[in-house]
């Protein structure tokens, strides 16, 4: 018979956890004609002000074609543009339109937020958020993912 170790348990758990939680909110956002991962785009980009689409992979944890996907279905909605600066054409930069802008401050930053309420802080309690907090800046620190520019601290 299989004993689980803590750290094992821990790990399964952390992970079920997320994606029980990102399939919960993912449902909600659909309810307002924005995937979850279209709204962290549109909440990377805009933190950026302008994304190199190699940049945006990394951050979304998306394959380069899989975020070529993603900003194509996003220019077809009018909420991102893509953008050539004339000093270095090969590298493509993603950015929002005002439309983009005014669908994320409007619709989509509200709905997430809601979500993030319902869905993941409802069954904590605050010790847990700090814990969860302080737990998820270690694990980005040892991995070397964590830059003050992109997480606020």
């Amino acid at each position: 018979m299989f004993e689980a170790s803590d750290a094992l348990l821990a790990w399964l758990y952390a992970q079920q956890g997320v994606d029980a939680v990102k399939a919960a909110m993912g449902a909600r956002m659909e309810e307002i004609g924005c995937s979850l991962v279209e709204h962290e785009a549109l909440y990377r980009i805009d933190r950026s002000g302008r994304l190199p689409m190699s940049g945006l992979s990394e951050l979304l944890a998306v394959t380069p074609s899989g975020v070529t996907r993603l900003i194509e279905r996003l220019v077809g909605r009018g909420w991102v543009v893509r953008v050539q600066l004339p000093e270095n054409r090969r590298v493509v930069y993603a950015e929002l339109t005002p439309s983009g802008r005014a669908f994320l401050k409007s619709t989509t930053g509200p709905a997430y937020r809601a979500a993030v309420a319902e869905e993941f802080t409802a069954a904590l309690t605050d010790r847990d958020v700090a814990d969860l907090r302080r737990i998820g800046r270690k694990l980005l620190e040892a991995h070397d993912r964590w830059d003050t520019e992109r997480f606020a601290t």
